[in-house]
């Protein structure tokens, strides 16, 4: 899985992300998404592509006087190549983190070969 940053609009939030490989096999793409709702984030998978996206809205009372979170957009997208199941897909979001799982074939997953004593 290759890593492909484009902003969705000017001015898009890129997410702090982390990829590696969960116990399980799975490999687990790790995105920082603070502030933002599940209803108010999308994941798909198009074109060979993870798409997350994800929106953090200002409180609509909030009066500030001075601000340094960034409130918009978040936008992040990965390639994905022949490796990846993109029929085998799971997400959670946690504490503003959001953990997507991506299953690998079956087809090119190792497997263990026992050997014989004779």
């Amino acid at each position: 899985m290759a890593e492909k940053s484009t902003a969705r609009s000017a001015g898009a939030i890129l997410p702090r992300y982390s990829v590696g490989e969960s116990k399980d096999g799975k490999i687990q793409v790790v995105v920082e998404m603070p502030g933002v709702r599940r209803e108010n984030l999308d994941i798909k998978i198009e074109n060979n592509e993870l798409r997350i996206y994800g929106r953090r809205d200002a409180p609509a009372d909030a009066k500030y006087l001075l601000r340094e979170r960034r409130m918009g957009d978040y936008f992040q997208t990965f390639t994905l190549d022949e490796t990846v199941d993109p029929t085998k897909v799971d997400a959670a979001l946690q504490n503003g983190v959001l953990t997507v799982g991506l299953e690998i074939k079956e087809q090119v997953k190792p497997r263990t070969i026992k050997v014989r004593a004779e």
